[in-house]
């Protein structure tokens, strides 16, 4: 069975695409209609908190939520993530059968597999009223149909929470410095890095990925974690 891999979305995006129309689920309908009112109604103060961005930026923002219930940029979504994580991660020189096995934990979208096509977007998770608990209650379903495999769950605690309470095992990853303090600040680049290497060797097993050799970090352990799977421990040698 092929490896997976859970990965959070990056505030980082590409632009453009080809126009398109997505279809919409009940649950992306929800989001989809509450990020409009809140362009059409919402305070200044709010729109800044949901969309994190300020001046022509938001301006931007808001006219790409207005535009998600037609026709809107599309492209798969390992095109459109950018950030640490994806750069790392360097999907495109990896083969588009790959793409398949990376999921990601869209704010805006749910649940959306790496070669589906995702429109320009802003959306903190945090910054829309209710999103966050809306997503725990609509992920379990979308979650369910995930292929089997070996799941890599490489997710900020944020994302994480959002499937708190999944029964599915799955591997996690600890980023330690060299005196064996967590780190946050890159933590996002030696996800992506581990979630390449897993994808470019085709091999989820934590026993084989312990062996892995990454550009700048040591794996350095592997322990029971509690959600039923494997915790890889790296060290960043920096």
């Amino acid at each position: 069975m092929m490896p997976l891999i859970l990965l959070a979305p990056s505030e980082e995006k590409a632009t453009g695409g080809h126009a398109g129309r997505l279809p919409e689920s009940p649950a992306q309908r929800w989001v989809r209609e509450r990020l409009a009112d809140l362009v059409v109604h919402g305070t200044p103060e709010a729109q800044t908190r949901a969309f994190d961005v300020k001046d022509t930026n938001l301006e931007k923002a808001k006219a790409e939520a207005l535009a998600l219930k037609g026709s809107t940029p599309l492209m798969p979504a390992l095109a459109r993530y950018q950030g640490v994580a994806f750069g790392a991660l360097d999907a495109a020189t990896l083969s588009t059968e790959s793409w398949k096995q990376v999921f990601v934990l869209s704010n805006l979208r749910g649940l959306v597999r790496g070669d589906e096509l995702v429109p320009p977007y802003k959306l903190k998770l945090s910054g829309l009223p209710g999103l966050k608990p809306h997503w725990k209650k609509a992920l379990p379903t979308l979650l369910a149909a995930m292929p089997e495999g070996d799941l890599w769950a490489l997710l900020p605690t944020d994302h994480a929470s959002l499937i708190q309470g999944w029964a599915r095992p799955r591997h996690t990853l600890e980023i330690l410095d060299g005196k064996g303090k967590a780190i946050s600040h890159w933590s996002k680049l030696y996800r992506g890095l581990i979630a390449r290497w897993i994808l470019e060797h085709q091999q989820g097993d934590p026993k084989k990925v312990l062996k892995a050799k990454l550009e700048g970090c040591r794996v350095v352990g592997l322990r029971e974690n509690e959600l039923g799977g494997k915790e890889l421990t790296v060290v960043v040698e920096r």
